[in-house]
């Protein structure tokens, strides 16, 4: 059985301080690769596959510098190693994958929350990282492929023509209707018919200079200032000041599902979309947990579209126990959607919003 073995698997997320070697054996016997050897680390996280790391090779045994984990945030990834030889693939370890673990640094705590967010990562560090034996979850299986379009049946035979019917007597001239206009005028409205078509064209939002906004349905991602920001088609923006520039957040150079039924850890921006589409539910959000752990209580949104203020977030989370999971940052989700305009004063109040007095 090939199996892999690592000198350490947990660290603090952005510490580039460490090199691990990761040795290779099939049975008991030490694989010796050589700088020849075409060698790529897979790495994942529960979600899925997320990127290709380059690593070296020394004294036989495959080097993992720290530097190039330096863009992901706290999480829980598992490895694999591919190795391209004499025009064959080898996959280390034949059994599930190696585990590494980026813990939250004290930089990823910010503010009055600090109390609160320690016990709380201390308490999830502890159960997760107590013990060898964690299960690791297989990958899914892909879809399979879609069958082959039927052949079109023949068109049938063309029936014979039937014989030509009489003209029919001319019927009487009706009489001439009112105008759209003049119904409108009808109706108790006063004005020429130029304020008439300007009573049809949408009425502007006062705070968005003439344009009727909605909720977003697409968004550019602005790398020229800090933090980085996300720019919707509806006037909105939204920053994660926490992970100014942190790509896996941001979805710099990741992909994400932008319909999608379920939440994800990261990249943040399909669920935003998702949920603006309608695939992603109010229902799938009052049941999840433990999804929102990058929604950190200093995310922003410019020019909204709803004032958040009016509401207390504290308890907008759904369904009972499921806010412990992501540090107590679930009711942010739920205030990003509200100040988008994705969810409605009903939404919100149904999940544990409580409007403010006054």
């Amino acid at each position: 059985m090939r199996r892999v073995s690592i000198n350490d698997q947990i660290q603090k997320a952005r510490d580039t301080s460490r090199i691990y070697e990761l040795s290779l054996f099939d049975d008991k016997t030490a694989v010796k690769l050589t700088d020849e050897d075409d060698v790529i680390v897979k790495i994942g996280n529960r979600i899925g596959y997320l990127a290709d790391i380059e690593c070296d090779v020394k004294n036989g045994s495959v080097l993992l510098d720290s530097t190039k984990l330096a863009e992901f945030p706290a999480d829980k990834y598992r490895l694999e190693i591919w190795i391209e030889k004499e025009d064959r693939k080898y996959i280390y370890p034949d059994k599930d994958q190696i585990l590494l673990t980026l813990t939250d640094n004290l930089m990823d705590v910010k503010g009055d929350l600090v109390n609160t967010i320690t016990i709380e990562q201390i308490r999830k560090e502890l159960a997760e990282s107590g013990g060898t034996s964690i299960p690791v979850a297989g990958k899914d299986g892909k879809d399979g492929a879609q069958g082959p379009k039927g052949d079109k049946g023949d068109p049938g035979p063309a029936g014979e023509r039937g014989p030509a019917g009489n003209d029919g007597q001319n019927g009487h001239d009706g009489k001439d209707g009112k105008s759209a206009y003049q119904i409108w005028l009808d109706l108790g409205n006063t004005g020429s018919e130029h304020d008439f078509i300007d009573s049809l064209k949408p009425k502007p939002d006062e705070d968005n200079k003439g344009e009727v906004r909605h909720a977003p349905t697409a968004w550019t991602l602005d790398r020229s200032i800090t933090p980085w920001t996300i720019r919707f088609d509806n006037g909105c923006g939204l920053q994660f000041p926490e992970y100014a520039t942190t790509a896996t957040v941001y979805g710099y150079g990741f992909a994400g599902n932008l319909n999608a039924t379920d939440f994800v850890t990261w990249p943040l921006i399909p669920n935003v979309i998702s949920a603006s589409r309608g695939t992603l539910t109010l229902e799938k959000f009052k049941s999840k947990s433990g999804m929102f752990d990058y929604w950190s209580p200093r995310t922003k949104v410019l020019n909204p579209l709803q004032d958040a203020s009016k509401y207390d977030w504290t308890n907008a989370f759904g369904d009972a126990g499921t806010n412990s999971g992501s540090y107590g940052r679930k009711p942010v989700y739920a205030r990003v959607m509200y100040e988008l305009g994705i969810w409605s004063d009903d939404d919100v109040l149904s999940i544990g919003a409580v409007r403010k007095e006054g």
